[in-house]
C-alpha cells in the first residue's frame, strides 16, 4: 500500500476538448487530470482502484486555482501521499505549467467494500 511521502509525476498535453468556449480550460478538466494521475499511481503500485468488491470515492476534495490553461498547453500534475489511514488515503496534488503553479489542493480518498 501507499506510505506518507510516496509521490508520482505525469505529463501530458492540454486537449481541446478539455477547453471551453473562452479557450481556456474548465476548471473540472483539472480535477480530471488529478484523477488520471492517480490511477496511473494506483496502477504502478500495484493497486486495484476498483473491482466487483470495493472502490475509492472521494469524500473530500479541495482546490485552489491559481493560473488558466489552454489548448496544448504542456502540464506535469504531481501527486504527494499525506496522510495514510486504515481505510483512507489523503493526497495533495499541484498541477504545474513549466515553472507556473496553474492548480493545487488535496483530495481524500476511503476504500469502500462493496
Amino acid at each position: 500500500m501507499f506510505q506518507q511521502g510516496d509521490d508520482f509525476r505525469k505529463t501530458r498535453k492540454v486537449a481541446f476538448a478539455d477547453t471551453d468556449a473562452s479557450g481556456r480550460v474548465h476548471f473540472t478538466s483539472i480535477l480530471r487530470y488529478v484523477e488520471e494521475a492517480e490511477h496511473e499511481f494506483f496502477a504502478q503500485s500495484g493497486q486495484i482502484i476498483i473491482s466487483d468488491h470495493f472502490g475509492w470515492p472521494r469524500v473530500h476534495v479541495d482546490c485552489d486555482y491559481r493560473a488558466p490553461l489552454a489548448f496544448a498547453d504542456v502540464i506535469e500534475i504531481l501527486l504527494v501521499i499525506q496522510v495514510v489511514g486504515k481505510t483512507s488515503v489523503k493526497y495533495t496534488f499541484s498541477v504545474k505549467k513549466a515553472e507556473q503553479l496553474i492548480a493545487e489542493g488535496s483530495m481524500v480518498i476511503v476504500r469502500v467494500e462493496t
